[in-house]
């Protein structure tokens, strides 16, 4: 039986490195821990009940799940990647990097992408239906604000790990591959949303992947993700008010 074990063990686990397989293994504990405790239904099962009611009550479970994520796909992982490896938070893509390439980038992006939204909100009418995520905040500009940074701090850890602790985690084992590698979880997470907009997220995962690779930061990546995904909202909102 010793014998059998230790021949399964020089088979499978031959060659392994630890960076490699603390990454994976953490991911793939982290995003299932992530799709258990950080959905407004657990906020509502287990901790509706001590914040009452109120207009904005239904805004309660997304800055749960959005701030919830930021521990999730964020604080925890970098604890990973400082403690669990051997490279450095940097190296994870926590700096500016090539600040030129990527501010330019960034906002180049965004302009291009303000129409393709703008049409996608006229031509496909499930986009005005999903966006906002949550209606109540679109009442005035006190509520809207204060739900967009927390959306942000939803959209940083997205990249972080994605782009930051999956991308660069794997980049040196991996190579290129660990573009497609960190996509399919991320498109995967992405099949709640509109069709067109599902697909696109394949699409998006290898070229933020290319920006984070090119810049050394999933910085930029976070910025255009969140200024993409507010620019859908805001849409959202005012043709539903003004056209819908």
């Amino acid at each position: 039986m010793i014998s059998r074990i230790q021949t399964l063990k020089e088979k499978y686990l031959h060659g392994w490195e630890r960076q490699t397989t603390v990454i994976l293994l953490a991911s793939a504990l982290l995003l299932m821990l992530h799709r258990y405790y950080t959905r407004r239904s657990f906020f509502r099962l287990h901790f509706a009940e001590y914040f009452g009611g109120g207009p904005l009550a239904e805004s309660y479970p997304y800055y749960y799940w959005f701030l919830a994520t930021g521990v999730t796909l964020f604080l925890v992982p970098v604890l990973v990647a400082r403690f669990g490896t051997t490279q450095r938070l940097q190296d994870y893509g926590l700096q500016l990097g090539n600040q030129k390439l990527g501010w330019s980038i960034t906002g180049a992006a965004w302009i291009l992408m303000i129409p393709v939204v703008i049409l996608a909100v006229i031509v496909y009418p499930p986009f005005r239906m999903k966006y906002p995520l949550c209606k109540v905040i679109a009442d005035s500009w006190q509520t809207f604000l204060p739900y967009q940074l927390a959306y942000g701090v939803y959209m940083f850890s997205w990249e972080f790990f994605f782009r930051g602790f999956m991308l660069f985690g794997l980049e040196r084992r991996f190579g290129n591959y660990a573009l497609l590698i960190q996509t399919v979880p991320f498109a995967v997470l992405h099949y709640s949303k509109p069709l067109p907009e599902a697909l696109g997220s394949i699409i998006a995962g290898v070229l933020l992947g290319v920006l984070a690779l090119e810049t050394r930061s999933f910085i930029y990546g976070a910025i255009m993700h969140w200024l993409v995904a507010m620019t859908m909202d805001v849409v959202a909102v005012l043709f539903s008010r003004f056209w819908g």
